[in-house]
């Protein structure tokens, strides 16, 4: 008799390659502790496989791209039930095996550019579960986007169910309302199990739930209640870059929802009444209300919604450009108080900023530099509330402003090299680490207590409180002080800045000139502030960690905490702390869509056509591309390479000096990883979609920095 024994199966023995993908899935959710039916996959001896199945046979296609992230096949393939006989068993499988050359599934893999040659059909001989109630769940709801378990069932077999020739069983139906909480359970489950929302089918048989498949869910779509959401300048190696703490999240969006509404009554586009919830969690990453300051910034003769959009690389899902603000006379004159608010809030937060950066924050700095023992709540209330709201108010404030500056400087200025006119800043703090490494790497010095002492603020990933600091990572300062060996000298871009300075002041007329001075010096000025007050919040930030793994050590509460709001940290409330972490989890391996709402709809897969993206840092750079999506990547990149990576954060700094240029998934031209490459002066193209997938690692590629592109030499 053949041995039933997937549960003994290694993983290596039951990948998609070997199996298919809905096998694979199957013995993967068979080890992880599901029940699903007796199943057998290509059994070398069918007739020994089907005698040990007392009951109905189901045979099913297991092909090798099917059940996939990108691309399901859900209905593409034949699935044979109610076999009894051998013989009837080999016609299905034979049958199933040359569904794989359907014209239907030559078709599916065109659209999704899948070369069908490549497609491998497996078939998977199963018992056939004769169930009480079957159906389908989809883990998160598929056509309003909400997190929520939806479930489709039926009495008995669900095949007509998934056919679409039988309806589902009403909500509050007796025999579902029985059994849905488990259902719901399983479904959440399978969910956290991969990291990702899914499809699962099922079936209950006995009191017993078997699962029958599970698959990512590929298409989601968004009810238009949820409003419109964006999570761009939060990706770019921001709080979004990836599942995001809770920990992390109620900081973040403590100053979000204070600062964001406040700054646009400050410029009085939101009434003194009015407000809106600036943040909100979806697929366990945060997002800012881009319908409410879109709703904001249309008051405003000249708005353009296309212009906005692509400005900070926001999916354009309209035909033209969308909504637009006409100038009027009534309009102008509804303006002029905002005009007048502009020109103060302007004055009045680089005033503040000044202040705060010649001493405002040093004195904080000191005051919590101490870390008190134990569990010190009031010490730790005192940071957030007198150290942390105000630094990082102080950092959004000037983030806001950078961006009204940038946008009135290239209203009035369109056709000008940007990206040329904001390079060469003074001196900031984040190319600090690297100036220092390439000085101690020309002296030959290897001793790296002077750089753990004075850049300890600093991470790999800055923005995750749970990522040790350089303090804390030795190993990781010493192979970046290693990578800066034979480094050639930097580049300065500060001549480069002066000559098409010079050069676009001389093409304007000279009653232009002025005002071309004074909003390019604006702009600098708080292009400057945000950079170095993004310092001041990485070594808030700091702060805040040793605090928090303080108090984590007092409690015993270990990495727990960070799945508590500081709220909850101050109040020692865990009682969400299981339920937060089933959620990070859930979501750990998905990929989100970057907005939220009823225009936009988040597909799985990479995107097709040409390599562009935002001109960020002009240049021209043709090499090996090197694909890292970690900084620990990063590191191993050769010098003289193009690097082509999701995002950027300041802990990627030192590791941008090494390479020719640098090819992002996301960003924009006020972007971390925009303001950095214009400063080492190579060429930068940001927010091409895909970029990870769609060149491969060890190719060669070529980008222009001033254009967008990015092309395949190969």
């Amino acid at each position: 008799m053949l041995e039933w024994r997937p549960m003994t199966l290694p993983p290596e023995e039951t990948t998609p390659e070997r199996v298919g993908g809905k096998a694979a899935v199957l013995f993967e959710l068979e080890r992880a502790g599901f029940r699903i039916p007796k199943t057998y996959c290509d059994p070398p001896d069918l007739a020994a496989a089907v005698a040990s199945i007392s009951g109905p046979i189901a045979v099913r296609s297991s092909a090798t791209c099917e059940d996939g992230r990108v691309s399901s096949f859900a209905g593409q393939f034949e699935s044979f039930l109610g076999l009894r006989t051998l013989a009837e068993v080999r016609e299905a499988v034979a049958r199933c095996q040359a569904s794989v050359r359907a014209p239907t599934v030559v078709e599916y893999c065109r659209q999704h550019g899948i070369p069908p040659e490549q497609v491998r059909m497996r078939v998977i001989v199963q018992e056939q579960i004769d169930p009480e109630l079957a159906g389908v769940a989809f883990s998160v709801n598929p056509v309003t986007g909400r997190e929520e378990v939806v479930v489709e069932a039926v009495a008995g077999l669900a095949e007509d169910l998934l056919a679409g020739r039988a309806q589902p069983l009403p909500a509050g139906d007796p025999l579902l309302e029985r059994h849905r909480g488990r259902i719901e359970e399983a479904a959440r489950a399978v969910q956290r199990h991969f990291g990702a929302p899914q499809d699962i089918e099922f079936a209950i048989r006995d009191g017993e739930l078997y699962l029958l498949q599970a698959r990512p869910i590929t298409r989601i779509s968004f009810d238009e209640s949820l409003g419109e959401w964006t999570n761009a300048d939060f990706r770019d190696g921001g709080v979004s870059s990836d599942v995001c703490t809770p920990l992390m999240w109620s900081l973040y969006d403590t100053v979000l929802e204070e600062g964001m509404p406040a700054f646009f009554r400050s410029l009085r586009l939101l009434g003194p009444q009015e407000s809106f919830q600036a943040g909100a969690m979806f697929f366990g990453r945060p997002y800012w209300n881009l319908g409410a300051v879109k709703r904001c910034l249309a008051r405003l003769p000249g708005f353009v919604e296309r212009d906005f959009d692509e400005d900070l690389s926001i999916e354009v899902a309209y035909e033209g450009p969308g909504r637009v603000t006409p100038f009027t006379v009534r309009g102008l004159l509804r303006a002029l108080p905002t005009v007048r608010a502009v020109g103060r809030v302007f004055r009045e937060t680089e005033a503040r900023n000044r202040a705060f950066l010649e001493g405002g924050f040093a004195a904080l700095e000191q005051r919590f530099a101490q870390v008190p023992c134990g569990d010190d709540r009031e010490a730790f209330a005192q940071l957030i509330e007198e150290g942390y709201r105000v630094t990082e108010g102080t950092y959004f404030q000037t983030i806001y402003c950078a961006s009204i500056a940038k946008s009135d400087f290239c209203d009035a200025f369109p056709d000008v090299d940007y990206p040329a006119l904001v390079s060469g800043l003074p001196p900031l703090k984040h190319l600090e680490p690297t100036r220092a490494m390439r000085a101690m790497a020309r002296r030959g010095e290897t001793d790296i207590t002077p750089l753990l002492e004075r850049f300890r603020h600093h991470s790999r990933r800055e923005l995750d409180l749970r990522v040790p600091r350089w303090d804390e990572d030795p190993e990781h300062v010493r192979a970046l002080l290693a990578s800066f060996r034979d480094a050639p000298p930097a580049e300065d871009p500060v001549a480069r800045y002066r000559e098409v300075r010079a050069r676009t002041r001389a093409g304007l007329p000279f009653w232009r000139r002025r005002a071309f001075d004074r909003k390019l010096d604006r702009l600098r000025r708080f292009l400057w502030m945000r950079e170095e007050l993004r310092d001041c919040s990485c070594r808030i930030y700091y702060l805040i960690r040793r605090y928090v793994l303080a108090i984590a050590e007092a409690r015993g509460l270990g990495d727990d905490i960070f799945f508590m709001t500081w709220r909850e940290v101050i109040d020692d409330d865990r009682s969400e702390i299981e339920a937060r972490k089933a959620t990070y989890e859930s979501y750990r391996n998905f990929i989100p869509p970057n907005e939220i709402g009823a225009r936009y709809r988040e597909a799985a897969g990479t995107a097709a056509g040409a390599l562009r993206g935002i001109a960020a840092a002009r240049g021209r750079a043709e090499g090996t591309a090197r694909v890292a999506r970690s900084v620990e990547e990063a590191l191993s990149v050769e010098r003289g390479a193009i690097l082509v990576c999701p995002f950027t954060d300041p802990g990627w700094t030192p590791v941008l000096d090494r390479v020719a240029g640098v090819v992002t998934e996301t960003g924009g031209l006020l972007s971390h990883a925009a303001v950095i490459c214009r400063e080492y002066g190579i060429p930068a193209v940001l927010a091409v979609k895909d970029a990870t997938q769609r060149i491969p690692d060890g190719s060669r590629i070529v980008i222009d920095g001033g254009q967008g592109s990015v092309e395949l030499a190969d």
